[in-house]
């Protein structure tokens, strides 16, 4: 006679199914639920076990996972009742089932099911039937006699560990297989979970690192406990391995974008924002290299912004510069998508030669960095072990490039925001002042004219009529300033581009000062040759008008194959800390300039800005080591970069002072 769990919460339906397993002969057990079947079977091990699909509390999908999980019930079988598949459907996978009934079942079919599961042949439980079983097995099982030699270690463990993993001892597995604990710290012999079943312990869920034969890391929850006799003594020790990688994963993952997240939240500027998102990476996924690319508006290309390199791990060599397509990182600024290389050693692997030469790393990806709808970076990472494509590791990094994109997209909204809020302020402010003052003194020498008797001769207020034309043509000089500053800013303003040698532009700019500039004996440059030395003689003058008698003022002039450099150092009064960025607004100067009583409009940088802008460049003001200012001019060498102008020939003059 055998014994039969029936679990089924259908209170009518359990007495018709209990009234045909007795009228077999069997002996019935009742449960009404999943969770009280697992209980009951792993207690008492039934001969079979007939289930509804749809249990409460523990559907019959896991109770069967448990229980194939479980050593005391690896091996029972099961019959599902359901009312979602055909009579003649007998594949649920997930429940390994050895028979579906629909729920309509006649007594006849029940009885002629459960007769054949009842009645199986004997040698259908023999050793082929319990390899088949433990074949079958999504977890590893691995049983061990009372020496601690392995006797049983089922076809996912021996995939995973190899054949000859039969005959190492279970003491021995920790050192054979280098097996660690969860956190990466090496895993004590004695700790082996079987082997502490052996002693009697009950493990549950004891989480284990090791390396495939490709040395890709697996995480694998480890229960085990003692095999004992009827008397209680313990025979030996059974273990089932469950393969929980992607949880780990998973929690991992979680882990890493919420210090993303905290870093982007918390950082304090753009330039500091990559190094420690990197970081924050590196921590999270165990990353050895992780580079930051940012796309150059001047010469458009990809230029490393920031890098992060473990400590102990060994550095690459990277070019200073990518094109599109050039390497993974190039191909996937091109692509704008991310780009896995999981054998960097494999002949079609889209990476530059220098990093096969090399050979420390195994595998790389890269993700583009959006801005909007616009690919202006990319996050590339390299990998000291093989690793495949990940869905969700992809999801978690485009996500990660998302906040990061999205971060400096703010960051650059919220600065062009507050300098918009406090130029225009400042703007009002200051265009007052710089009109107010000729003005004044335009109408104070007409008062004072006016006042002259009628018989006073020209001769006589000339030295008040010079005032007075000093002033007015500083009123003009300043509004037309004003108008060309506007018409370049709106667009009104065309560029004459042409092939410009700019060492002979700096030079002429240079000749009206008592400066010596470095030069090349020739750098040429797509541009507008009038504009550009308009920006060389404002940069050159302000240096020398803010320097002290006697100062020296360095211009310098260097190249590579992308981009012209121009830089004008000074040893001057120097900028006031917190106005670096406020000197390129219009009609500002620094505050040490205007107590210095030093001339100026305050239109200078703003119209240099403006023209090397439409040039495609860009213009920065850094403080000088030594005291000072450093002025620098990055133009692109390459033409199709500027921005509205027509084309002009070579070194084609516009014929008028700008």
């Amino acid at each position: 006679m055998a014994a039969v769990l029936i679990v089924e919460d259908d209170q009518e339906r359990q007495a018709v199914i209990a009234e045909v397993v007795g009228r077999l002969g069997h002996r019935v057990v009742l449960a009404g639920d999943g969770r009280a079947a697992l209980t009951a079977a792993v207690a008492h091990r039934p001969d079979l076990i007939i289930a509804d699909v749809d249990t409460p509390h523990l559907d019959s999908a896991r109770m069967c996972r448990g229980l194939r999980e479980h050593p005391t019930t690896a091996d029972v079988p099961v019959v599902l009742i359901t009312a979602h598949q055909s009579p003649g459907d007998t594949e649920l996978p997930e429940a390994e089932a050895v028979a579906v009934v629909p729920t309509s079942f006649s007594a006849e079919e029940l009885t002629e099911t459960l007769r054949g599961c009842l009645e199986a042949p004997a040698e259908a439980r023999g050793p082929d039937f319990t390899e088949a079983l433990l074949r079958s097995l999504d977890a590893g099982v691995v049983a061990c006699d009372l020496e601690g030699r392995l006797v049983v270690i089922n076809q996912p463990v021996r995939d995973f560990f190899g054949d000859d993993s039969l005959g190492v001892p279970a003491r021995d597995w920790a050192e054979r297989f280098k097996l660690r604990r969860d956190d990466g710290s090496p895993l004590n012999p004695d700790d082996v979970a079987l082997y502490r079943a052996l002693r009697g312990e009950e493990v549950q869920h004891d989480v284990i690192l090791a390396h495939d034969r490709q040395d890709r890391p697996r995480w694998f929850a480890v229960n085990a406990r003692p095999v004992r006799d009827a008397a209680g003594q313990v025979l030996g020790a059974v273990a089932a391995v469950h393969d929980v990688t992607a949880e780990h994963h998973q929690r991992q993952y979680e882990r890493c974008k919420s210090e993303v997240l905290k870093v982007l939240v918390h950082a304090p500027d753009t330039a500091s924002a990559g190094a420690q998102v990197l970081r924050a990476m590196a921590d999270g996924l165990g990353w050895p290299f992780l580079r930051l690319w940012l796309v150059d508006p001047v010469t458009d290309r990809l230029r490393p912004a920031a890098t992060h390199l473990a400590h102990g791990s060994p550095p690459i060599e990277l070019p200073s510069v990518l094109d599109r397509g050039e390497g993974m990182v190039g191909a996937c600024w091109e692509r704008g998508e991310p780009i896995w290389v999981p054998d960097l050693q494999a002949p079609d692997a889209p990476v530059l030669p220098r990093f096969v030469e090399a050979g420390h790393y195994r595998a790389a990806l890269a993700v583009p960095v959006r801005s909007a709808e616009k690919v202006v970076g990319v996050l590339s990472c390299f990998i000291l072990e093989h690793q495949d494509p990940d869905p969700a590791l992809t999801l978690l990094l485009t996500g990660i490039a998302g906040h990061l994109g999205a971060y400096l997209e703010r960051r650059r909204s919220e600065e062009l925001s507050h300098q918009l809020a406090a130029s225009v302020g400042e703007y009002i402010a200051l265009v007052g002042h710089e009109l107010r003052t000729p003005l004044t003194s335009i109408g104070t020498y007409t008062d004072l004219i006016a006042e002259e008797p009628d018989q006073t001769t020209v001769g006589e207020i000339r030295e008040l009529l010079t005032v007075i034309e000093r002033n007015n043509a500083r009123l003009r000089s300043l509004v037309e300033r004003l108008l060309d500053l506007s018409a370049l800013e709106t667009g009104q303003a065309e560029l004459i581009t042409a092939e410009v040698d700019l060492a002979s532009v700096v030079a002429a700019a240079a000749a009206g000062f008592s400066v010596r500039p470095d030069l090349p004996e020739r750098l040429t440059v797509p541009g507008d040759r009038d504009r550009l030395r308009q920006v060389a003689e404002n940069l050159i003058g302000n240096a020398v008008k803010h320097s002290p008698e006697g100062g020296v003022v360095r211009v310098s002039l260097t190249a590579d194959e992308d981009t012209a450099v121009l830089t004008v150092t000074d040893s001057g009064i120097g900028i006031p800390a917190g106005e670096r960025d406020r000197l390129f607004a219009r009609l500002y100067r620094a505050s040490n300039a205007r107590h210095s009583d030093i001339p100026g409009a305050g239109l200078g940088l703003a119209l240099s800005r403006a023209i090397v802008e439409l040039h495609g460049g860009s213009i920065t003001l850094d403080e000088n080591e030594g005291g000072g200012t450093v002025a620098t001019v990055r133009l692109p060498r390459r033409p199709g970069t500027i921005g509205p102008a027509r084309p002009g020939r070579p070194d084609e003059t516009l014929g008028g002072n700008h």
